[in-house]
């Protein structure tokens, strides 16, 4: 089993074709009214306050949908880069969540889209230098240098959004994207380690264990990033989900891959309120991996 991943990984690489580009119109305001942020009015509010209520319940999809379509509509009437961030991490819940258990390929990758454009409109607003920049040619690896500490969320789903969406148009564009995701998140590690449940240092573990043997990428710094998340933010599961997913399989190890999976079904999904529903989806994929176990090993 091992040698047919190790030939299907050889032969990806040998047959990868043209990457596909992401087209980011730097250059273009966030909404088609203005490009600064403006106090909301009354009615962006209500519609703000109606979003967050849907959001609360996101383990429902349809709620989940409700609630994006709320902050949609109020996000047009006033531009804010928090509201904007919100909206690419509903996206990417929606996509990464929801789709990704129902298996639908091509629902999963519009949403990451709907992801990065939101992140997109939250990076003009929050970090115009880099904008700017980008506007400008500048190589995004080098702009992101100049993104403020208050855009660590627009950095975050964006990096995020854009490494899903890469993933899903094939080797040869998640290859494009890998150095603009990297230098965004070490951007992100430094001015907030433990931004989202220690992300940065989930982020790299999966970014070793996805590039060892590929592109430079180390078994034992996958292992020690991973270790460092669950250290920092032990309630939230999809790090040890990932762990198993991306770096066990790498290595062939069976029974920590089963181990950790096994912590998460045994896992209080409600231990942390605040993320209960991703908790849940996280849960499920475990259970999924659990049941592949012999097709991975």
């Amino acid at each position: 089993m091992r040698q047919l991943r190790v030939l299907a990984v050889s032969s990806s690489l040998a047959v990868a074709g043209c990457a596909t580009t992401y087209n980011a119109k730097w250059e273009e305001k966030p909404v088609a009214a203005q490009a600064a942020q403006a106090a909301p009015t009354d009615e962006a509010k209500a519609m703000i306050a109606e979003g967050d209520a849907l959001w609360a319940e996101r383990g429902d999809k349809a709620k989940l949908v409700a609630a994006l379509a709320k902050w949609e509509g109020a996000a047009e009437k006033a531009p804010d880069a928090e509201l904007f961030a919100k909206l690419s991490r509903g996206h990417y819940l929606l996509g990464d969540g929801f789709y990704a258990l129902e298996k639908n390929d091509e629902a999963k990758d519009a949403e990451y889209q709907k992801g990065l454009d939101w992140a997109t409109k939250a990076l003009k607003l929050a970090a115009p230098d880099f904008a700017k920049a980008m506007a400008e040619g500048k190589k995004h690896a080098e702009a992101i240098a100049l993104a403020p500490k208050e855009a660590v969320p627009g950095m975050y789903w964006f990096a995020t959004n854009l490494g899903k969406w890469a993933a899903g148009k094939g080797f040869a564009t998640r290859l494009k994207y890998k150095d603009d995701i990297k230098a965004t998140m070490e951007k992100v590690k430094g001015y907030d380690e433990l931004y989202f449940y220690a992300a940065p240092w989930r982020y790299f573990g999966s970014f070793e264990a996805l590039t060892a043997g590929i592109a430079g990428g180390s078994l034992d710094k996958s292992e020690t990033n991973y270790k460092k998340s669950v250290e920092l933010a032990p309630n939230y599961l999809a790090t040890k989900v990932l762990w198993a997913e991306y770096l066990c399989t790498k290595k062939q190890d069976k029974a920590t891959f089963k181990k950790l999976l096994d912590e998460v079904l045994a896992a209080d999904p409600k231990v942390d309120p605040a993320i209960e529903p991703e908790n849940r989806i996280e849960q499920e994929k475990a259970k999924r991996l659990l049941a592949q176990i012999d097709d991975k090993f």
